[in-house]
């Protein structure tokens, strides 16, 4: 073994070690088996409550089905006490964020995380992330470049929406919008002119608009509003034991890997979802510096770099773009450093793919020996934000200063389109 996985598994073992001590503290083994098993049977009394918000949440020929519904069973399981599609109640939105306001042991996803409604939930996720768009009727040619273009324009949305203060804090004033608590009333608005714009998340709103109308495509996205990661929200009355449990089953769904090299959590958005875009922050040439900038480094020092890179130090990550950052594989596609995922390293990915079934990281190391350099697409998640979304790595094949030959990659998400 070489002295630097000697040092990247002592590494491991430390900090594991650290973690466990923090999150023991002084709780004896039996008092931590008892508070798992609190946990455990604290779900059994929570009310869960979600609305018709497909692909996400909704119910089609009586069943209660979508991504966080599918996401739920799968983490309550994981917890030892699975909650099953039957036990969630579908309400419109309002009636299930009053009654999670108000306590009495209650769930409600899936939930905008707002700095105005931090103080009021207890919070799990993020389950998904979703583009809040305005759609319009193709008919009317509304053509929206910047929120100055929306003045006098009437919006639909659906009451208590995080889509009203999204709304408010570009300018919008607030007689122009228009709330009803159904969203085939706010389309029927639409169609007959008494309103010119809808307010909703694209991937639903398109499903609504084929559920009305029989065409998946009868409105047009005109502008985005925001991308947001929505939450599992429990009562504030809800066990904070009951919640940290809860993320960590969620964080155990998306970070454990299958044989295939493929989470629980990929699985399930892959299925429900299918792959996002999602809003670049940096560019192509960022991504393109930040590998070049690695690869001398290795040159100059490969041990000292490769910790660095572990330790999610600057420029390896970018602190003002997270999604921004640097790996490494060896010639035997074993990941050498990782400045997002330590976890990876020292693990051999030959053979391993995306959620699609395409082995790229076979493919990149291939490339970077055949041909120095060059760029690879495939599906992966997104540090920034949940969901799944096409990525494209450029990557680099270097001489280290031990000798080694390895490839410096690092990447950037495909932008959305309007």
């Amino acid at each position: 073994m070489s002295s630097f996985l000697r040092y990247t598994y002592l590494f491991l073992s430390i900090a594991l070690t650290g973690a466990l001590i923090m999150t023991a503290g002084c709780l004896s083994e039996r008092e931590v088996e008892s508070a798992d098993t609190n946990s455990t049977l604290e779900l059994t009394s929570l009310t869960y409550y979600t609305e018709q918000l497909p692909p996400y949440n909704y119910q089609e020929n009586g069943t209660v089905k979508g991504l966080s519904v599918d996401l739920l069973e799968a983490i309550t399981e994981k917890m030892g006490n699975k909650v099953s599609q039957e036990e969630i109640h579908l309400v419109p939105w309002t009636e299930g964020y009053q009654a999670a306001l108000t306590g009495n042991g209650t769930v409600l996803f899936s939930m905008a995380r707002t700095p105005e409604r931090e103080d009021l939930f207890k919070w799990a996720g993020p389950v998904y992330t979703n583009r809040k768009v305005l759609f319009a009727r193709p008919d009317r040619e509304i053509s929206i470049k910047g929120p100055e273009d929306l003045k006098g324009y009437r919006i639909g949305v659906i009451t208590d929406d995080v889509a009203i203060r999204y709304l408010l804090d570009i300018g919008v004033n607030q007689s122009q919008i228009v709330t009803e608590s159904d969203v085939y009333a706010i389309i029927a608005a639409l169609d007959s002119g008494e309103i010119d714009l809808w307010a909703c998340p694209e991937a639903s709103g398109n499903y609504f608009a084929e559920q009305a109308t029989g065409n998946y495509n009868s409105y047009m996205v005109v502008y985005e509003l925001q991308a947001q990661d929505t939450y599992y929200a429990f009562s504030k009355d809800v066990p904070d034991s009951v919640v940290q449990s809860f993320q960590q089953a969620l964080d155990t769904l998306r970070d454990q890997k299958d044989e295939q090299g493929v989470s629980d959590y990929e699985r399930i958005v892959y299925q429900d979802l299918g792959v996002s875009c999602a809003q670049q922050t940096f560019t192509d040439e960022a991504v393109i510096a930040l590998v070049n900038i690695t690869a001398t480094a290795i040159e100059k020092n490969a041990t000292d770099t490769f910790h660095r890179i572990n330790a999610g130090e600057a420029p390896y990550r970018d602190p003002e773009n997270p999604g921004l950052y640097a790996f490494v594989y060896d010639a035997n596609v074993t990941m050498v450093a990782h400045a997002d995922n330590i976890l990876l390293v020292g693990t051999n990915l030959k053979g391993k793919t995306d959620v699609t079934g395409k082995p790229f990281r076979d493919e990149i190391v291939t490339g970077a020996l055949e041909n120095g350099t060059g760029w690879e697409e495939y599906v992966y998640t997104n540090p920034v934000h949940a969901n799944l979304y096409y990525k494209t790595t450029y990557y680099r094949s270097v001489r280290g200063s031990d000798g080694n030959s390895y490839v410096v990659c690092s990447g950037n998400f495909k932008k959305c389109g309007i």
